[in-house]
């Protein structure tokens, strides 16, 4: 019986090991995020946008928020959205660094979340229905940053 015990114990630590290889060429994206928030309503909205190394757009989201007190928790969820994509994504990427970027670096995601919550709107655009949004972005033209 301990025999048997170790052969199953060398058994799940082969798979282990095998599960665990390293994979060098996973790609490199950068996530960027930012809030906004409305005291009037109480609704915040959070902006995120994902760029590959080249600079090409990945991924857009939005997601409007109810009942949230203050600045700082429109920040907080904004925060914790992007983590939990980070999170669901985890096993794309080989390595993850969190940094802080100046508000000046980061106009998309605060512009995306600005229009969210002018829209009250929640989405989550990849691929296909990406470039569809992209173009009809484009469309509207350059808008003045608040």
């Amino acid at each position: 019986m301990a025999e048997n015990e170790g052969v199953r114990a060398m058994k799940l630590q082969k798979t282990t090991i095998r599960s665990c290889r390293v994979q060098e060429d996973l790609p490199k994206a950068a996530i960027q995020f930012d809030a906004v928030f409305d005291r009037r309503s109480s609704k915040s909205a959070t902006g995120l946008v994902g760029w590959d190394q080249k600079g090409d757009l990945l991924v857009l989201k939005t997601v409007v928020h109810n009942n949230v007190s203050s600045s700082f928790a429109a920040e907080a969820y904004a925060c914790l959205e992007s983590i939990k994509d980070i999170h669901n994504k985890k096993s794309c990427f080989q390595e993850l660094k969190f940094q802080y970027i100046h508000r000046s670096e980061n106009s998309h995601a605060h512009r995306l979340a600005k229009s969210a919550l002018d829209r009250e709107e929640n989405v989550y655009l990849m691929g296909a229905d990406l470039d569809r949004h992209v173009l009809a972005w484009e469309r509207r033209g350059p808008r003045n940053p608040d």
